[in-house]
């Protein structure tokens, strides 16, 4: 992520503390959210981006799901993106090598729907609700529109420090590890630390909830509501710690304590989604065996979800099939348009429609990766995917860097296999 000499960097180092206090249901969450961040460059850094996710399918005006105010620190410039992008200018440039701080109030009001975003039936899925800063790299602020399938999202990683106040009866499953639990009254304090994650995500409900530690040390903690088999969800626990250790033994170990898997039925949404420490799933092999995958493919090598949807995407399919039995993909390999490409952004695919998204990004990522393994062997696979895990844990890849470790691993020129599976931009 080079940024031009002489042009200031963004936020770096950063650490989010947060405090929030639900209503009864869990519905809404109202507190306050802090950003502490240093200046990791050489010239000072006056201005930034923070984004703002749960207004995307909403946008600007009196309905916003998600609202910033009373911001000490610096001030609110413009907003873009349907206010799901805030442009802060800071009240003193942050010179070179300092750190600062701005703060703001934070409303959350999650609308009902099916959604990673939303209240299904009467729990609460609140993905991507915390303001993060904006990712600035080669190619300036990434500020892409948000993407009701498929991920927008793109950021670097981070401390976290989170305070949730809510009812006794609801359960509170997120990202990080429990730090403390303190009742009071008829609610429960819950202190959460996550530390060296892109994003913080919660669930809030009157969940079933079971845990287990793995073969690895991973404390593996399940939720799911009354609509689901008690007896399906504890297998799927025991299937999820499977997973963990294999992906463990083949990438590179899991670095956190604990996982965490909330089990429930989205329609025709999505079968799961990805946060780090913490998925959402519906209660099948495969979406577990992909949403446990996306730990590395996502939340320890980091992407550009909207540039390069495929880094993440066609990764974590294709090691959910292999850990699944699979030595060919699951599906077969045709391409169903003649101008589909593997390496468009979700900018295309936004336009094209979820099917050829998924085809090209699922379907077709898994086959090329099948491919490059039986192209290279299986020992210099391994190699290339424990090489990855080793060079980006907590940082993030770009298109250039798989390709020239497949190279190198294999000692191939692979340059055919590559336009072969039309997948050659950066």
């Amino acid at each position: 992520m080079a940024i031009p000499q002489g042009d200031p960097g963004a936020p770096d180092q950063a650490r989010y503390t947060v405090a929030l206090k639900s209503d009864d249901t869990g519905h809404s969450w109202n507190g306050t959210e802090q950003i502490s961040f240093a200046n990791s460059g050489s010239v000072p850094i006056r201005e930034f981006w923070i984004r703002l996710w749960g207004n995307g399918d909403v946008g600007c005006g009196a309905a916003q799901p998600e609202r910033i105010s009373d911001l000490s620190g610096g001030s609110i410039a413009e907003t873009e993106q349907k206010c799901t992008a805030f442009r802060i200018v800071l009240d003193t440039a942050l010179a070179p090598g300092a750190r600062t701080q701005i703060g703001f109030d934070l409303a959350i009001d999650v609308p009902t729907r099916r959604d990673r975003f939303g209240v299904n039936g009467v729990d609460t899925y609140v993905g991507d609700a915390l303001a993060v800063l904006a990712v600035k790299d080669e190619h300036g602020w990434e500020l892409p529109p948000y993407v009701d399938f498929g991920e927008s999202f793109y950021s670097v990683t981070a401390d976290y420090d989170v305070t949730l106040d809510h009812p006794a009866t609801l359960q509170v499953p997120s990202t990080g590890a429990i730090a403390g639990e303190t009742p009071e009254g008829n609610r429960v304090i819950t202190h959460i630390t996550a530390p060296k994650v892109r994003d913080f995500s919660w669930s809030a409900g009157a969940f079933h909830h079971d845990s287990m530690v793995s073969a690895t040390g991973v404390e593996v903690d399940a939720y799911w509501p009354n609509s689901e088999s008690d007896s399906n969800c504890q297998y799927l626990m025991r299937y999820a710690a499977q997973a963990l250790d294999s992906y463990s033994a083949r990438f590179g170990a899991y670095p956190y304590p604990r996982f965490t898997i909330v089990f429930d039925e989205f329609g025709s949404a999505f079968d799961g989604m990805e946060y780090p420490n913490y998925v959402l799933a519906s209660a099948y092999q495969g979406a577990v065996a992909h949403e446990v995958a996306h730990q590395w493919w996502f939340g320890l090598v980091g992407d550009d979800q909207y540039r390069h949807p495929w880094l993440d995407e066609a990764f974590a399919e294709y090691s959910a099939e292999e850990f699944q039995g699979s030595t060919t993909p699951a599906h077969n390999c045709d391409w169903i348009a003649a101008d589909e490409r593997m390496d468009d952004s979700m900018d295309v695919y936004g336009n094209a429609g979820d099917n050829l998204y998924h085809d090209a990004i699922y379907h077709e990522g898994t086959c090329m990766l099948f491919d490059l393994e039986h192209t290279i062997g299986r020992d210099a696979m391994d190699r290339l995917l424990r090489g990855l895990v080793t060079e980006f844990e907590y940082g993030v890849e770009q298109p250039a860097d798989v390709r020239a470790m497949a190279q190198s691993v294999s000692g191939r020129d692979l340059s055919a296999f590559w336009v072969k599976w039309r997948n050659t931009g950066d």
